[in-house]
């Protein structure tokens, strides 16, 4: 299931949850054009994760296919921490800081 994208307005920062006729709600500025290259950057770093994660499984199905059950076991998790660790880098926060 994704997780709902909360933009923040580029000029009061409020976290956009309507955004009619691409204007800010709370300031009126113009903000269509930066919901769009905010998708598209985390659309295409989704992309990029999966083709990743779909790499590294096939990797670890070729390397740890002869080894027994346990050290097999191992060699996923490290790789599952490994896709995990590099998609918590990527994707910025996706709720309001609590400064």
């Amino acid at each position: 299931m994704p997780v709902p994208l909360r933009i923040a307005c580029p000029q009061c920062g409020q976290i956009l949850y309507r955004k009619r006729a691409g204007r800010c709600p709370t300031c009126g500025a113009p903000v269509s054009i930066h919901v769009e290259q905010t998708r598209k950057r985390e659309e295409r770093i989704e992309k990029i994760l999966a083709v990743l994660g779909t790499g590294l499984v096939l990797a670890v199905f070729v390397l740890a296919g002869g080894i027994g059950l346990l050290e097999g076991v191992a060699v996923y998790a490290v790789a599952g921490a490994a896709l995990f660790y590099a998609a918590k880098k990527t994707f910025t926060p996706n709720r309001p800081s609590k400064d």
